[in-house]
Order: structure tokens, then sequence, then C-alpha cells
């Protein structure tokens, strides 16, 4: 075929020798390969006979750009790339239209909004690493002659699992290869096909089958071709694989599949790509300042924390770890009381009859630890509070007089995550989520939203996060009505007008029993974390027979709410400590001030202050390092992360002071010991992040 021909051609360029060992082996495409290309082109053309058929009328249309600024356009005709060309915008690899990710050779089809988006932003650094991804998978395909089973992209980089016999990869090589398949500028073809086409599509290969059937969410699924390898992605991907020039591959790893122990000889290969060198070394940058703040370093250097293979995936949080830990408890529970939270406790282990009856164990009963108790009784370890809290409701007849009921557990949760998945705090078996659900009227439902998202507001400040909302409406396929669905995606959306701040349409990306808000945060270095949820739930209500009696004195079906500020512990923590690089704020910090006695008789008036501040609550030491001389034991608290460092001598015991640096070094000299602790006491209950008092 004479797009395989250019193919080999271009990419075997580098090292002679081994590529026409490869040349020589993979010059044609197999039979396999060749029957998929077949089916796809077949399938294409179906689809190319019924779009004409439907062909949009070509009519003019007004498009307005993120600028204010409004171009004209046909309908079915103007292209976001055609409109980045003609205002001569650079750099654009995937846009938005109406808020909804939009692929730049895609033709408009009335009147819209349209934002073009760079390699800078998350949606396109997405579309440019599944991009890369397919182009990686024709190359292992092509070149290596590996079977390919799934390729894709995460915040991290892109992959592609993959079965390689009797060969090993040089990533050198593999890099190049890409960089070469990716110079022909092949264009890259999508098909919106249903569960039979994709069957028979991959008839032949019953790995990508599975791996395809885990991952589907939907009536269809989008399936690409770019040269002559076929794959199935979420998109949206680039309009041709010339816009990508450098890639990076960084790591060859086994990969176990839910449903096994052993990896079967599956590997996958982890990279990362890039439109040009600069955007690779600003990348570089971004990695080496992360490594800076890893929150497992930090972790260790400060002793906050630690795992071992007895429990894995659960966390041992040290005494100062557990001092950030139970800061940020007491935190959202003097919240809860200011915003009329109770909160109740629950068991930790279920019967299976209670997860059959919410529903869980159908669809999650794999993510669950089970126990077997008196003979064939099996019970689970809770992976959510929900299902408790809708057995608490039903314990007796609720009235409307009661309602809004808002319950928050901080319960231990487990869920069984695969081994390969665990990573520090941000991914672990055993955690601890600041989780509440409200059962309201759905009169008081657009009410509870907008209080909700004041507390996530509220909540962020103090961390100084800034932060932005998505609302998630209904995916493919859904449980209930309908018009339940409009009704409460047009509630959300009130309620996040009515809140002020920045949010998006985040289409078909709910959860199957509701709409919900996402709230993603920005940390110090730009990362995005989604941690905040706020959740409509139509089912559980349903499913227990909620119920209560309302003012007219008839039984009605509550609204039930899932919502989450921090969400897990552990993983706030590990973003937490990564967004203050590990120089905690004073209120937060489990190092908040040390003592420094010099000459004298300045020890006991040390170990006096030591026990005023530690009685006012403070988390303070002494230093009692006798060889080390003054300055070594500043640089060492100051390494330490200590926010404040008081040095004591004979002058300051006479005095009754201390002499205040910060830790940046600043001094801010000598002040009397009662005002200190009165001003470092202001700071820590105001949960400022200030320093200088």
């Amino acid at each position: 075929m004479a797009v395989i021909q250019l193919f080999r051609l271009v990419i075997c360029q580098t090292t002679a020798r081994a590529t026409l060992r490869v040349h020589r082996r993979y010059s044609k495409v197999s039979p396999a390969l060749s029957e998929r290309l077949r089916v796809f082109e077949t399938l294409r053309e179906k689809q190319g006979n019924k779009k004409r058929l439907e062909a949009t009328e070509k009519k003019p249309l007004s498009i307005r750009l993120a600028d204010g600024r409004t171009v004209k356009g046909t309908a079915g005709v103007t292209t976001p790339v055609s409109v980045a060309q003609s205002i001569r915008v650079k750099g654009a690899l995937v846009s938005k239209v109406n808020g909804e990710l939009w692929e730049l050779g895609q033709p408009l089809d009335a009147d819209c909004e349209l934002e073009l988006l760079g390699f800078d932003t998350l949606e396109g650094r997405q579309a440019a690493w599944r991009t890369g991804a397919c182009i990686l998978g024709g190359v292992l395909e092509g070149v290596f002659g590996a079977e390919v089973y799934r390729e894709g992209a995460s915040e991290l980089g892109l992959y592609c699992d993959h079965l390689l016999e009797n060969s090993t990869l040089s990533l050198s090589d593999v890099e190049e290869r890409c960089k070469a398949a990716a110079a022909l500028k092949l264009p890259l073809s999508r098909l919106e096909l249903n569960t039979e086409e994709i069957q028979e599509l991959f008839q032949n290969s019953k790995l990508r089958l599975q791996l395809f059937e885990e991952q589907m969410n939907g009536p269809t699924a989008s399936v690409y071709r770019c040269g002559d390898s076929i794959t199935v992605c979420n998109g949206p991907l680039l309009p041709h694989t010339g816009l990508l020039k450098v890639f990076k591959m960084l790591q060859l790893s086994t990969v176990t599949l839910a449903n096994q122990t052993e990896s079967a000889g599956l590997m996958r290969l982890f990279g990362v790509a890039f439109p040009a060198e600069k955007d690779k070394e600003e990348w570089e940058r971004e990695q080496e300042e992360a490594q800076r703040r890893d929150h497992r370093r930090i972790g260790m250097d400060q002793e906050l924390f630690f795992f071992n293979d007895v429990s894995p995936g659960s966390c041992f949080f040290l005494p100062k770890g557990a001092h950030i830990y139970n800061t940020l408890t007491d935190f959202i529970k003097s919240e809860y009381r200011r915003r009329g939270f109770t909160e109740v406790v629950t068991p930790t282990l279920y019967s299976t009859a209670l997860w059959e009856r919410s529903g869980h164990w159908e669809h999650y009963s794999e993510n669950m630890f089970t126990v077997t108790s008196e003979g064939s009784q099996t019970y689970a370890l809770k992976p959510m509070n929900c299902p408790a809290h809708c057995l608490m409701f039903e314990q007796r007849v609720r009235s409307w007089r009661e309602l809004p009921l808002r319950w928050a557990d901080f319960g231990a949760l487990h869920r069984n995550e695969l081994s390969g998945a665990l990573g520090g705090l941000t991914r672990v078996r055993r955690f601890c989520q600041d989780d509440a659900h409200i059962f309201c009227t759905p009169v008081q439902l657009e009410e509870e939203i907008v209080a909700c998202l004041n507390f996530v507001r509220s909540v962020y400040q103090v961390f100084g996060f800034s932060f932005h909302c998505l609302l998630s409406t209904r995916p493919t396929p859904c449980l209930g009505e309908p018009q339940q669905w409009d009704n409460a995606e047009q509630q959300l959306e009130r309620s996040l007008q009515q809140f002020g701040e920045r949010w998006e349409l985040n289409p078909g990306d709910g959860a199957f029993y509701g709409p919900k808000v996402d709230i993603l945060i920005k940390d110090a270095i730009g990362r995005q974390h989604q941690c905040a949820t706020i959740q409509l739930d139509f089912q559980l209500p349903i499913r227990f027979d909620l119920q209560y009696v309302g003012q007219d004195g008839q039984l009605h079906r509550p609204v039930m709410i899932h919502r989450a500020v921090l969400g897990s512990l552990e993983r706030m923590i590990a973003i937490l400590a990564e967004n203050f690089g590990g120089k905690w704020p004073l209120w937060l910090s489990p190092a908040q001030v040390i003592v420094i006695p010099v000459g004298g008789n300045s020890e006991s008036y040390a170990k006096q202050v030591v026990r005023q501040f530690h009685k006012a609550g403070f988390m303070v030491d002494l230093s009692e390092d006798q060889g080390a001389t003054l300055n070594k034991k500043i640089r060492s608290a100051q390494l330490a992360q200590y926010n404040y460092i008081f040095v004591v001598g004979d002058k300051e015991s006479e005095s009754g002071t201390v002499n205040v640096r910060i830790r940046g070094g600043k001094q801010l000299g000598r002040r009397p010991t009662h005002e200190v602790l009165t001003s470092l006491t202001q700071l820590r209950n105001t949960r400022s992040n200030q320093e200088e008092f």
C-alpha cells in the first residue's frame, strides 16, 4: 500500500543495519491489519454516504471568538483550523465550541462561541498526547512488529500497551522513529462506531476487544485511522501528525489487567510528545520543579508519613503527619458547625446485601475488599458512605420539617486499587474523605448547591487556591427520565450563575445517576487537581425507597446530594505538601516554633518558653544540639521548615523576651514573649498565611 511504503521509507533512514533488518521483516502489512483497514474504509464510506444525505445546509454562520471578535463562516464548511488561519493564530491544537471540545478539522454547523487552545492548555496538551499515542502505536505495530492493544493519554503523558515477543526496545530508537512518522503529516480520520462495528473491526484481537469493553461508556466510541494503524481513542486529536515535532520515551513497564494477577507479558511504553523543542524544555523545567516538591520526598524529609508492604496502599502517619491530618479534619469540622452539618459514625464492614441493594455490588465489587464469616456470609469493607447514610435516613418516618438533613462522615474507606496504580498519598487503598450527604426537598436543592459552592470557596481561599467549576451533564447511558435530568442540570446551572465564579460546561461527563459540579484547583506551579465535587443522585433514594412526609401530608421522594470539599484527606495532604513545597503555613505546620538557647543560664528559660507555647497548643521544640554553632542551629531549623525560630540568651531571659526570626531568614527582632504568643495565636486561629507580625 502506498501509505505504508512511504511510512517505511521515511522512518527507516536512521540506524541503517537495524533498519534494513526491520524493513525486510515488516515491509508488508499483516493479513489481520489489512482486513482491519478494509473494514475501516468500508465503514467510512458507509458513514460518508449517510453524511452526504444529511449534509448541513450551507448557510452563513457567526463565530464569536474568545477575545470578543466575531468572524463569519459557512455551516458545514468552516472549521476551527480555517478560522485560526484567517485570524493568524498560531499554535492551536484543538478547540472548544460552545464549551465542548472540538477537533480543529471538524466543520462548524451553527452560530457558536469558539476558543482556540494551544499546548499551554490542559486540553491542548491532552490532544497532543493522545495523538502522540496513536503515532507510537503505529510505530510499535508497523516497525517493531508488536501487537498493540491500547493507546491513550493521562495528565502525565502518553502510553501504549502492547505485546512484543523475542525482542527489546531502545527508547531512543522509538523516539526517532516516532519523530520520522509524525513528519509524514498523516491525517487522522475519525469514525463513531457502535459495539458491533468495533467487534467486526478488531475481530482478530480478543484482548483489544476486552480492554475496549472495560472502557466503553456509551453506545458508540471514537475510532481513528493514523496511517495504517487503527486506534480506539476518546479524542479529540490533532488534524495531522505533523504538528508534533519532538518525542521522549520515559519508561517501559509491565501491565496487569483488572481481572488478572500477572501481566501475561503485556507491556506499557510511556512517554511524552511536543509541538516544538521549547515546549519540551518547559516541560522538563516543570518536571524538575515537581520533583523538588514531590510529597513523597517531603514526607520522608519531614518525617510525616511512610508506607510499608505489610499494608500496601495504606499510609502510616507519624506524629507530625498526624498533626496535619487532624488539623485539616478539625478545620472542616469547625466549618460543619457553622454550616448546619452534623456528624454521624457508621460501620466499616457490611453484608453484601447492602451493596446489592445500593447497586454497588454489580458495578463496583471488583474494587471492594471482602471477607467471609460464619460459613458462607460475605462482607465487604465500605468504599463509600452513601448507602449507610440511606439506611440511617430510612430508620424512621421523616418529615419535611427535618429537611435538609446534612450528614457528614469521616469513616475510613477502602478501595482495592491495583498495585501498579498506587502512588504515595495520591492513590491509596485506605483513605478518609470529608464526605457528606444532604437529603433535601426539590425546592431546597438550588439553595443547598449554592451553599456547598460557598463552602468550597471559603476553604480554598484559606489555602490560596484559584479554582473553576465544571458542570458535567448527562452521560450515555444514564439512569432516570430525560425531564428529570433537564431540570437538575438547569438547577445546577442557575446555582453556578448565582455563585459567580468561572465555570464551564463539561458535556456528557456526569455520573450515570445524576449531573455534578466538579471543582478544579490550580496549585502554585500551575497544575490542576480535581478535589471537591457536588453530585446529584436520583437513584439511591429510589433504590432505598426513601420518603418523607410533605406539607400536604403525602409521601415524597427526597433529593440526595453527595458532597466533598477536600476529597480524600490523604490526597489533599499530598497536594498541599507540593503546593507549599513543604513550607507549611503556621496554622497547618507540624514544625511551628523552635527555641534555640545561647550560652549562660538561657537553657532553663528556653524550656520555660517551650512549655508556655506548648500549653497554648503550638508544635514547639527545643534545640538541644550542644555541639553546633548558633548559625548551624539556625540553618538546621530553616531546613526543617520551622515557621519561627526563637533565639534566647541571657538578655532575653532577663527581659522575658525572645529574638524572633522567620523561616526565610528575616529577623523580626527582640519581642516580649507574651506579645509574640498573642500574635502567633491570632495568626494560627485565623488560618492566616501571613508570616510577619
